[in-house]
């Protein structure tokens, strides 16, 4: 996990998230397990897209690149979850300073 102080934008949604879990999660969450686990410092959620219903994962800080180190991370986590042949899909659509991916198995 990144050291640094958490980018966070109030008012974005996808920060939101972040910021005020309790209030802003409304779909199942897959990880963490525990919306009390939601928090600043933890690095991205996976959770159901309000939207389309499909697992979304959202990383924390409120820009559109990460580095590769967390890129290794989100897909060594990602395929635990749902399995090694799920797809990652980064798509903007309502939301496009922020990076977010779609989960498809």
């Amino acid at each position: 996990m990144s050291k640094d102080k958490p980018l966070l934008v109030k008012g974005c949604p996808l920060c939101e998230i972040f910021l005020n879990p309790k209030e802003n999660v409304k779909t199942k969450l897959y990880w963490p397990e525990s919306i009390e686990d939601i928090n600043p410092d933890i690095e991205f959620v996976i959770l159901d897209c309000l939207t389309c219903n499909t697992p979304m994962l959202v990383y924390r800080d409120h820009m559109t690149t990460i580095t590769r180190e967390a890129w290794g991370r989100i897909l060594y986590k990602t395929r635990n979850t749902f399995g090694k042949s799920i797809t990652l899909r980064y798509k903007p659509r309502r939301i496009f300073d922020h990076f977010h991916c779609h989960i498809y198995k």
